[in-house]
């Protein structure tokens, strides 16, 4: 049961800090004033949940800002401990180093869900009551999908920890990722494309086939195609079946690939 020690004392320690009170607190109020952007006029009584959701909050909120929360949540995870010296005290209990890197992506990314959850909360309780249509279910749902968005960053970044022996390094390799799937994906995917245009042409795939599993293979990406088939009703249903299944994958490879990663080279380190 080591892991689930150190899970609890890692979302412990998360949620008490002040800077997951700020988080919350700007969670709360960018998605608010987004509501309040986009309330119902004289003209339009409906309030558009949907429009709200995929149309700002995902766009503004969701895509560059919940993977940078991630990355800060994360990266001083285990680098942290080992600059500070409390790694060893750590490892002296009956914990293996499997148990820290994953007990901290666990309790790490729960105190990130929690801090997206409540940052969400307040808003939605004021559209409740307020005399528009909200749809709720939406807003919960959608709210799982952003959180399941900053859980994977979160193991991408304690990936990019253990294997670091600094924080400093732990962070830029942290920002890289960052940087490469929420600002240079596209740019760098159509590159390598372009130069393997004969290897590609080789497969049993086609180019265009290739392109979109290139697209749904950035977890920011994936979460958009789940998230907009969830509004739309159509999750796992339709013509995009096949695409948003192999988002999903995406999702659980960058959730367990990058940790592993990090356990392989820091279970080869001498600390």
């Amino acid at each position: 049961m080591s892991l689930p020690a150190v899970a609890r004392k890692d979302l412990r320690e998360t949620v008490q800090s002040r800077g997951m009170i700020a988080l919350i607190a700007l969670f709360s109020l960018l998605v608010s004033l987004l509501a309040f952007f986009v309330r119902p006029t004289a003209q339009n009584e409906q309030f558009a949940t949907e429009v709200l959701l995929s149309v700002f909050v995902g766009p503004v909120l969701v895509t560059y800002l919940v993977p940078l929360v991630g990355v800060v949540v994360g990266y001083s995870a285990v680098s942290g401990e080992r600059e500070s010296g409390s790694l060893k005290l750590l490892l002296s209990l009956p914990h293996s180093r499997a148990d820290v890197v994953f007990g901290k992506v666990v309790g790490r990314g729960a105190a990130l869900s929690l801090a997206v959850f409540a940052g969400f909360l307040l808003p939605a309780a004021v559209l409740i009551v307020a005399p528009v249509t909200f749809n709720a279910g939406a807003f919960l749902g959608y709210t799982v999908f952003a959180a399941a968005l900053g859980v994977v960053f979160v193991a991408i970044s304690v990936g990019c920890s253990a294997a670091s022996s600094t924080q400093l390094r732990a962070l830029i390799a942290s920002i890289g990722v960052y940087v490469l799937f929420v600002l240079l994906w596209s740019l760098v995917t159509g590159r390598l494309l372009d130069a393997a245009g004969p290897v590609v042409d080789a497969l049993p795939a086609s180019a265009a086939q290739i392109q979109v599993f290139l697209r749904v293979s950035n977890p920011t990406t994936a979460i958009e195609v789940l998230s907009r088939e969830f509004l739309a009703g159509r999750l796992f249903a339709g013509e995009t079946t096949n695409r948003q299944l192999s988002a999903a994958a995406m999702l659980v490879f960058w959730t367990v690939a990058p940790p592993l990663a990090g356990l392989l080279k820091f279970d080869a380190d001498d600390l």
